[in-house]
């Protein structure tokens, strides 16, 4: 019985080693990492544009979650932004600091728009779609064209 069990360990063992790793490369090849960001959170401050790369993204202070914020006063877990077939929605998770949207604390899910100010603990940023990001994208590019076509004739002068 004892040359039966040790016979079993030495075959089952690496044959559920080499299944669970197959298993794994089949999920990697069907998952090939992230399209661009499907929206983003815009930090006012300094104009840092934080991706929502999924469809249900985490944010909070922990490294684990899609958005890590740094700050005293998030949530390790401190809330969620999740896409649906009608648009984004906001949930607070039970953070300690609470979420607020466009000034007002979330109670369960709340629809997201272009624009929403969305404040997490004490710290404060913008909720852009895709179009709204590119947009805006655009016309920073505008803006940084202008200002350096202006020095450009400024100093040929």
């Amino acid at each position: 019985m004892e040359t039966f069990l040790l016979a079993l360990n030495r075959i089952a063992l690496p044959l559920i080693g080499v299944i669970l790793a197959l298993v794994s490369l089949l999920w990697l090849a069907r998952h090939k990492g992230t399209g661009p960001p499907e929206a983003w959170l815009l930090n006012p401050v300094n104009h840092d544009r934080l991706p929502l790369l999924h469809w249900e993204n985490s944010i909070g202070r922990h490294q684990r979650c899609d958005v890590v914020l740094g700050y005293g006063t998030v949530s390790r877990h401190h809330a969620v932004i999740a896409r649906r077939k009608n648009g984004w929605v906001l949930t607070d998770t039970g953070s300690r600091g609470g979420t607020l949207r466009n000034g007002v604390a979330v109670a369960g899910s709340e629809a997201l728009e272009n624009g929403d100010s969305i404040i997490f603990g004490a710290f404060e940023c913008m909720f852009c779609d895709r179009e709204e990001a590119l947009q805006q994208t655009q016309r920073e590019a505008e803006l940084f064209r202008r200002q350096r076509d202006a020095q450009t004739t400024e100093g040929g002068e």
